[in-house]
């Protein structure tokens, strides 16, 4: 083995290291460079470098959500201020009304000029905040779609499910900069590999029915097709149980006692984890329900619609309201924590 070798199987090494323990920058630097050194010994795109571009790319998608999220925050906390800045200027002038206060109030110098000044100054901050974050996420995208060509190349199972995996990042980063419709294609991608090389009781099978209905969920035309795919995460991870509990065969109907740890560990595990997504698959039914009626009423009112002329509807008709038509952000279902934690108990 020659010394770049050596020194590039280290960096991928220390680099992996770092992923694991959440240091996504210092991660990104080692992986950075074992790549390089990596196409200098091997060539680009040789076999032989698609784990460490795959993880490469998914260091810089959580590098990514990790800044965005952060950005979020900042930005959540800078419309709180303001929030609170204007309550405080309410009671100010509730205050001044009243002469027994007037002696003892803090003038304010601060001008209307220096007050639009430092709001724009932090329009500013978090406009290049964002420009910074998209850039972290086209970064993800391009590298993971190195990975993608690599391991394009491989036919045994092993690449196939590397492949894959890549595709369920490739959209991850489209379902996070909410070009929903775009991680469709990535996600379906990533059920056709796993459904020909996996059991169908297979938990990666869960995770990747569970991210395509997210996708789904928020896409253009397809949103009555996340229904269905929340179920069949849900059914996976039944049949999962239910091969843990026969024992892979060995005999029907034993007790959860009867399992060995590693078994049992992860029946309550995934029990654990049923109950969420089926009330995540009830609040979408209900949803998606509400959403039909109103716009049947809407196209009623348009009169739009079979019969929509003999029917009439006056102003004591109940009128749902019709918000729910606007389909909210991703992030304001699953929250980061609530994502990386689903994505643990489906691994």
């Amino acid at each position: 083995m020659s010394d770049k070798e050596t020194q590039a199987k280290n960096l991928f090494e220390e680099g992996k290291l770092a992923f694991n323990k959440g240091e996504y920058s210092a991660s990104i630097t080692k992986l950075g460079e074992a790549c390089q050194l990596l196409d200098e010994v091997n060539g680009c795109l040789a076999p032989a470098n698609g784990d460490a571009y795959f993880l490469y790319g998914e260091a810089l998608l959580q590098f990514a959500i990790q800044q965005n999220t952060v950005l979020g925050q900042s930005a959540q906390a800078s419309a709180t201020a303001v929030e609170e800045q204007q309550e405080i200027e309410k009671e100010e002038q509730v205050e001044s009304s009243n002469p027994l206060f007037q002696l003892g109030a803090m003038p304010d110098f601060t001008t209307k000029a220096e007050v639009a000044e430092e709001s724009d100054d932090n329009d500013d901050e978090e406009e290049e905040g964002q420009d910074s974050a998209d850039d972290d996420f086209e970064a993800a995208w391009d590298i993971l779609d190195v990975a993608r060509v690599i391991f394009e190349k491989g036919e045994d199972k092993n690449s196939q499910l590397k492949l894959a995996d890549v595709h369920l990042c490739l959209g991850d980063v489209s379902l996070e900069t909410e070009k929903f419709n775009e991680a469709l294609t990535d996600y379906e991608k990533a059920i056709e590999i796993k459904q020909s090389v996996l059991e169908d009781d297979n938990r990666e099978l869960a995770e990747a029915h569970y991210k395509y209905a997210l996708a789904l969920e928020f896409s253009s035309d397809k949103a009555d097709q996340a229904l269905p795919e929340l179920q069949k995460a849900v059914a996976v991870l039944k049949k999962r149980i239910e091969t843990l509990e026969v024992g892979n065969g060995k005999g029907k109907g034993k007790e959860v006692a009867d399992l060995d740890t590693k078994a049992q560990d992860e029946i309550t595990d995934i029990k654990s984890l049923i109950p969420d997504m089926e009330l995540k698959i009830e609040e979408l039914s209900n949803r998606q329900a509400t959403e039909k009626e109103a716009e049947a009423l809407l196209k009623a009112m348009l009169g739009i619609g079979k019969g929509s002329k003999a029917k009439e509807i006056s102003d004591a008709t109940p009128v749902n309201d019709l918000s729910t038509l606007v389909k909210r952000k991703v992030k304001a279902i699953v929250t980061e924590e609530d994502s990386k934690d689903k994505k643990q108990k489906l691994e």
